[in-house]
């Protein structure tokens, strides 16, 4: 399924360039002029700068500007799937739409980070030397559970634009998903890892690329998902006491599509040289 979703990804990026670069300047420049900023601001040796002017600007650019950009994002991919058509004005629907519920997601990604990976410091800091086992067992489950709250924030964006849920709902959608495919995850959070790196290394790919194509993977990842559930919903027979929770974790905005009615997951390399023989 991982191939399946790159591929995906692969096409719709190749198909509508030209919007998702507009849309990843604008995502970029969100993100980076306060981070920036605000990076510079801290590297100074005055305190009060870096109090009062570097901690602003670095939660404006994490806190609002990345997730509410990204979900204007996430909206525009889940358009570009879906109707394989779709514009620039769809990137500001979706952050007029989801950017307060992506700034709560936000907010409580980074605190849960914030609180696991503390925890794995301190325990492994104050009770290493006294109690190892415990201390040090403490510490490595906080980290597990860190990787398994970052692993959930892939389909965060995605979840919350295609489901429409409120924060609490988004979260726990994005959190089922990985609990239910953990090895998908996985395999999913080794491309965007691979794809930061890229970034970080090749600016200009930050700048023009970065964001969208991370959004768009991770948006393909969902909407594979989502049609699996579809599928498993549709084929299954409903248990007498209640549903299973898969059906209702990602499915419900549309019927599943079968992978042979995809033009995205149907073409190949062929089709990428000689695009007009497809």
């Amino acid at each position: 399924m991982l191939g399946r979703a790159v591929k995906m990804a692969f096409w719709v990026c190749n198909d509508h360039a030209g919007k998702l670069i507009l849309a990843n300047l604008l995502w970029a420049i969100a993100l980076c002029v306060p981070v920036l900023l605000g990076l510079s601001a801290l590297s100074s040796s005055n305190p009060a700068l870096a109090l009062y002017v570097a901690a602003p600007l670095l939660l404006l650019g994490l806190g609002v500007g990345l997730p509410v950009a990204s979900a204007g994002l996430a909206h525009m991919a889940a358009v570009l799937i879906e109707k394989k058509d779709g514009s620039l004005g769809d990137f500001f629907s979706g952050i007029r739409r989801f950017g307060t519920r992506a700034i709560g997601v936000a907010i409580l990604y980074g605190f849960a980070s914030a609180c696991l990976l503390s925890s794995a410091w301190f325990y492994a800091k104050h009770l290493g030397a006294s109690r190892p086992l415990l201390g040090y067992t403490i510490s490595a489950l906080a980290l597990w559970v860190w990787l398994f709250v970052m692993l959930s924030g892939l389909f965060a964006a995605p979840a919350l634009v295609q489901k429409k849920e409120g924060v609490w709902g988004t979260i726990r959608i994005a959190g089922l998903l990985v609990l239910d495919n953990p090895l998908f995850s996985i395999g999913l959070s080794l491309q965007c890892l691979a794809l930061a790196v890229v970034s970080v290394l090749v600016p200009p790919v930050l700048l023009f690329f970065s964001g969208s194509v991370f959004i768009v993977l991770c948006s393909s990842a969902y909407e594979l998902l989502a049609r699996k559930y579809a599928k498993a919903s549709i084929e299954s027979v409903p248990a007498p006491n209640g549903p299973s929770h898969v059906g209702p974790v990602t499915t419900g905005h549309r019927a599943p599509i079968e992978d042979e009615d995809d033009d995205y997951l149907n073409r190949g390399f062929r089709d990428f040289l000689f695009p007009w023989k497809s």
